[in-house]
């Protein structure tokens, strides 16, 4: 078992995070989102998960190129990546007049989604007799900034260790400072003290980009420990979901010591 100290230093570049989950639904990743084709704009999809289940609005158009809009209200998750249900098609009063309803929905076909990534998937449908198979991406119309102060924690599993021992890591860190740039350049710097009093600081500097509601943030880190330096590596900040209240994601990072795998989280502190 790591003592403390050891834990410290496997995993100083980690101090960030905090032990909020990566995952926004706690089936799997939150699909949440305006999914799209960058090359065909004008029609989309809408989906809004909770736990298992996505309710899908798709909006696209007729061979008399007039809207035509169908619905998928339960789409049923039968792994992390793969869901699938019924489509539908609705009508209803028009939306000057007070409202009446338009009768029960119609089955117009079926609907499926197989996610290659948290930020791509497959989506196949069938509507009126026609199938339709798209490679779509989530649409991204301006990118999250996430400066401000937070305080955090992680836990991760370091793997592949080399000095110290495998195994699982919780850490907690204060502060958390982000500058957070417009033309997506970030860094991110955590002051903390190890167990011997030695005040320590690590820093992450990458770049930002967004897709959809979700970030990724990749790059370099180096810390050091009282005045020396100790570990330097790689990390991705990948899944990252921002709010005013904090944001939290999926962390991977390499140093000399170890990799790591796990999930981070920082709120923003409030003074």
């Amino acid at each position: 078992m790591k003592t403390l100290p050891q834990r410290i230093a496997a995993c100083i570049a980690v101090s960030l995070a905090c032990t909020l989950p990566a995952k926004a639904a706690t089936f799997s990743v939150d699909y949440t989102d305006l999914w799209y084709i960058p090359a065909e704009s004008g029609w989309g999809l809408n989906l809004i998960q909770q736990n298992n289940v996505i309710f899908a609005t798709l909006f696209v158009y007729g061979t008399d190129q007039t809207p035509r809009w169908y619905v998928a209200s339960d789409l049923e998750g039968s792994s992390g990546t793969s869901f699938s249900g019924t489509l539908y098609r609705t009508s209803g009063a028009y939306f000057g007049a007070p409202w009446t309803t338009g009768g029960p929905p119609t089955v117009a076909g079926s609907m499926t989604l197989i996610f290659t990534s948290p930020t791509q998937a497959t989506l196949t449908y069938t509507a009126d007799g026609v199938t339709v198979t798209k490679s779509i991406v989530r649409q991204t119309w301006r990118a999250e900034n996430l400066t401000g102060n937070y305080l955090g924690g992680l836990t991760a599993v370091a793997s592949s260790c080399n000095g110290v021992d495998n195994g699982n890591v919780l850490i907690f860190g204060r502060p958390v400072t982000v500058a957070h740039n417009t033309n997506g350049a970030m860094s991110m710097t955590v002051n903390f003290n190890t167990s011997s009093g030695a005040a320590s600081v690590c820093t992450f500097n990458g770049s930002y980009t967004q897709a959809g509601k979700l970030g990724n943030f990749a790059g370099t880190w180096s810390c050091t420990v009282g005045s020396s330096p100790f570990n330097n590596g790689t990390f991705t900040l990948s899944e990252l979901q921002s709010t005013v209240r904090g944001f939290n994601g999926k962390f991977v990072a390499q140093d000399q010591l170890c990799h790591y795998d796990g999930n981070f989280g920082v709120v923003r502190d409030v003074q």
